[in-house]
């Protein structure tokens, strides 16, 4: 629209989410824009994670919530293959030997954190033991055990759990966030391109392509100083005034 009438349309258009972060959209006048979304895949899980939180869908929002913690397992890994001068093709051929099993995933991520941080341990929160108002802790099990039982045996959750679970991962990423921007800001950046030009390269070049950035509650561009609590109470009035 704005390269033949001089405007972009005003005309909103919903779209579906889709895998890739590419989104397309066909305007009344036919025009059809392909758009990229600029966030990582584990903060889009999340943001679907919350809202589904919202929504009134606490499983939903714990399986999300599992998938978002390994995509930022991926990315952190990346990074620091970037930083040791690893080759794109090299990681992803690596990958493949541990895309299809979480727990290969979690020990790549061990292994890679601690020959970074010369012996620091990561904090790790899967053994750690849930303490939800209302539930004894000696009926309690570990987050993992609690995770795993959500995911595999169709355990449905409260509310309240799925909130404190959320709350748990959300501060853990968003510590390793500030770590790795403050350390590798340049290797993110290179991982930002990496992951923008690989899905590009999948399109139709005769197709208009455009990006865009959306607001997330786990962000690699905006510093969150505030809780998960209030994240949520920043989000609930975003899509409020949609």
């Amino acid at each position: 629209c704005f390269q033949e009438f001089g405007k972009p349309t005003e005309e909103y258009i919903l779209v579906e989410m889709t895998n890739d972060g590419l989104l397309s959209s066909t305007c009344p006048k036919g025009h059809t824009t392909l758009t990229m979304l600029q966030q990582q895949k584990f903060e889009i899980l999340f943001q679907i994670a919350a809202m589904a939180l919202q929504d009134g869908y606490p499983r939903e929002a714990i399986t999300s919530t599992a998938s978002a913690l390994e995509r930022f397992y991926e990315f952190f890994i990346n990074i620091i293959c970037i930083k040791n001068n690893s080759k794109l093709d090299d990681f992803e051929k690596l990958w493949k030997y541990v895309e299809n099993q979480s727990e290969r995933q979690f020990g790549a991520f061990l292994f890679i954190y601690n020959f970074d941080k010369k012996g620091s341990l990561p904090p790790i929160i899967d053994d750690e033991k849930p303490s939800i108002s209302g539930i004894s802790k000696n009926n309690t099990k570990t987050w993992k055990e609690f995770r795993n039982n959500v995911v595999h045996k169709g355990y449905i959750p409260s509310s309240n759990e799925a909130f404190c679970y959320m709350e748990l991962v959300f501060n853990y990423i968003n510590t390793l966030i500030n770590d790795i921007k403050k350390n590798y800001s340049e290797e993110i950046m290179k991982s930002v391109f990496n992951y923008q030009l690989k899905r590009a390269q999948k399109t139709d070049n005769s197709t208009f392509m455009s990006s865009m950035s959306i607001p997330t509650i786990l962000s690699l561009n905006i510093p969150r100083n505030e809780s998960f609590k209030e994240s949520l109470e920043a989000l609930k009035k975003y899509r409020v005034n949609l």
